[in-house]
């Protein structure tokens, strides 16, 4: 496995353009967890449109930037990020060293560039200090953030399509970080395209993280974190 990081720039900042919103794909049906794996924190969404993300589905308030800026709302049972440039995160308070997400959601376009996209973090414990895995159109990516340094960890190539749901998994067991992504309408790969050590993080909770370019519109269906299989 790797033994270094590639160190990149964080997203510039640009004025803030005006996005129409668009409605969101119908949600996709999520993954059963498996027997004996406890669902720690979850949110379909299915709720009324109204500014802000608010609570989720299980009761429990979302943190980061879901509940205070305007660009995160509720649209057609999907939880949408909107009218806004830059990385915004969305965060439920659950603390756990070892977890597992899967998330599905969408991207209306993706910037050539790589200046847009989805995301979720484990181990999250400000802006500055978070794993992620994210699809931007062209790579599924692994990124670690530590104090304010970016860094690549891995990335293979994920063609993704704007306007198509995708879902993403991403795990990490003490020092192991396994992440695959899939357009949510087919079968989940039974293996991880990415599994990498790394060991400066070893707690926080879990969200997304999204980035967004001029024109970008993100649309959430649905994020479940759970604890992580006992086989694998």
């Amino acid at each position: 496995l790797p033994t270094t990081a590639r160190t990149i720039n964080p997203a510039r900042t640009q004025p803030t353009p005006t996005a129409t919103q668009i409605p969101a794909e119908p949600a996709p049906q999520m993954t059963v967890p498996a027997n004996g794996v406890t669902i720690l924190a979850q949110d379909t969404f299915q709720r009324p449109d109204q500014a802000l993300w608010g609570s989720s589905s299980d009761n429990r308030v979302w943190g980061g930037d879901a509940n205070t800026n305007p660009a995160f709302s509720i649209v057609n049972h999907a939880g949408q990020v909107a009218n806004a440039q830059g990385a915004l995160q969305a965060t439920l308070n659950v603390p756990n060293a070892d977890a597992e997400l899967l998330v599905s959601g969408s991207v209306n376009r993706f910037d050539a560039n790589g200046d847009a996209n989805l995301g979720c973090v484990l181990r999250w414990r400000d802006p500055q200090n978070w794993y992620k895995v994210l699809i931007n159109g062209s790579v599924l990516q692994l990124l670690k953030d530590v104090n304010g340094k970016i860094s690549v960890l891995n990335a293979q190539p994920f063609q993704a399509v704007g306007g198509t749901t995708y879902s993403i998994r991403f795990r990490v067991l003490g020092s192991n970080l396994f992440a695959k992504a899939w357009p949510s309408a087919q079968p989940e790969p039974s293996k991880w395209s990415i599994m990498m050590i790394d060991t400066q993080l070893v707690s926080g909770v879990s969200g997304l993280r999204v980035l967004l370019a001029h024109g970008t519109v993100i649309s959430v269906t649905a994020f479940m974190e759970t604890s992580v299989p006992t086989s694998m």
